[in-house]
């Protein structure tokens, strides 16, 4: 990968910025309070704005202006630098870049994704999606296997050369796996099968879809031995799922600088089951991924499902759980009640707050201070992620403006 002179000096200019801001102290009080957040300290909440709508902010300094095979690096910076400028909240810029090991998958599960999509023009990633059943049968089963991952040396090597030369002078560069163990067995299913479908058959045929399950599981297990075994796990990462990551536990004690799955942070979750009851939850996910995460260092579970009335079932199954997500459609009071001082609660602020052509800021106050209240109330570790952003109404201020909002809501009951 050969960087030409213009682009050189493109990046190196955007790395300078970068550089400076990453060496700024504010970066190790944040990093600091990112560890103590996940040792359950009672510290101010970390904040953090993420999966943003790109491409509705029509900024010139957004777009890119090298070759497109340096946009894996010029991108991520542009996104920091303005992220930095207009609505950092508690982001951090680590003071050494990190360049992932590249991989390559050699083949799929044996099936793959049917679907139609409906996209907006607004520049927003999101999508709707119709996805056609593809797993309906014990032969469609059959299909399924774990899918091949392999360390690709080579990119790997040229994509440190490159993050070296861009970055020399400036900060250290650093190689890092690829970060911990995530599988979402019922996410997966579910675009293979699509929501009705797979929704049902919990009911109607819960044999077979046991048998979907077990048969997931099998391949996630294939999939994390694979990681394992090939040195691409990452114990340090800064960020799990766009909240705080921090753990002093990991990597564990006795690690030897191969990392296992004590070493990581595992993540799973079962977005389609918010619909359905907690022994059905219990009985089709968190049965199967106690086999698959027992392991893990620390353990972070939940997305966009209300978790608020299924502490007690979590709290049976997984010895290591650290987080839990809180969503928009959970109670905060209930959820911080069943949490206590147990996990951190990552909560998730309703990013319609932030959809409007007009920013409002009192439901953004109101939602925040009901997670302050609940969570001082019983002693819960708080964090807020403002994440799935599907629109700002092309008003990039939506964001400054609820980040603004949240830290002063957030003043009142955290010094």
């Amino acid at each position: 990968m050969k960087v030409n002179a213009s682009d050189k000096a493109t990046l190196r200019q955007l790395a300078g910025r970068y550089s400076e801001i990453a060496h700024l102290d504010v970066q190790k009080e944040r990093i600091e309070r990112y560890y103590r957040t996940n040792a359950l300290e009672n510290v101010r909440p970390v904040v953090l704005i993420d999966e943003v709508p790109w491409g509705e902010i029509r900024d010139e300094f957004l777009t890119n202006a090298c070759a497109p095979d340096l946009g894996w690096i010029e991108t991520p910076l542009r996104h920091a630098l303005y992220q930095w400028e207009h609505f950092q909240v508690d982001q951090v810029v680590p003071p050494v870049f990190q360049v992932a090991k590249r991989t390559r998958w050699l083949r799929g599960t044996g099936i793959e994704v049917r679907e139609q999509q409906i996209k907006g023009d607004t520049g927003a990633y999101i999508a709707s999606h119709a996805y056609s059943d593809q797993l309906s049968t014990d032969d469609d089963l059959a299909k399924l296997h774990p899918p091949e991952i392999v360390h690709d040396q080579a990119a790997t090597e040229a994509a440190l050369a490159v993050a070296k030369e861009v970055f020399a002078g400036l900060m250290d560069v650093e190689l890092v796996g690829v970060g911990g163990l995530h599988f979402n067995i019922w996410d997966l299913v579910a675009m293979y099968r699509g929501a009705e479908n797979l929704l049902m058959d919990l009911s109607q045929r819960p044999d077979f879809m046991h048998k979907i399950a077990q048969r997931f599981t099998e391949i996630g297990q294939a999939q994390f031995e694979q990681l394992e075994k090939q040195g691409l796990l990452d114990p340090r990462p800064v960020l799990l799922h766009c909240t705080a990551a921090c753990a002093r536990e990991l990597p564990a004690a006795d690690c030897d600088g191969h990392y296992r799955a004590k070493d990581v942070w595992g993540r799973c979750a079962a977005q389609i089951f918010g619909s359905v009851s907690p022994a059905m939850h219990d009985e089709f996910d968190l049965a199967y991924n106690q086999r698959l995460f027992k392991d893990c260092g620390l353990l972070y579970y939940g997305c966009c499902e209300p978790m608020d009335g299924k502490i007690d079932i979590l709290r049976k199954r997984f010895k290591n759980l650290r987080k839990i997500s809180i969503t928009p459609w959970a109670n905060p009071q209930r959820a911080a009640e069943n949490i206590g001082c147990d996990y951190v609660m990552a909560a998730k602020p309703n990013p319609a707050f932030v959809a409007s052509p007009r920013f409002d800021p009192a439901p953004v106050e109101a939602e925040i201070a009901r997670y302050c209240q609940a969570c001082r109330e019983h002693g819960t570790t708080l964090e807020f992620v403002l994440k799935d952003i599907s629109t700002i109404a092309n008003n990039p201020e939506n964001l400054t403006r609820w980040a603004a909002t949240a830290s002063a809501t957030i003043d009142r009951y955290y010094s």
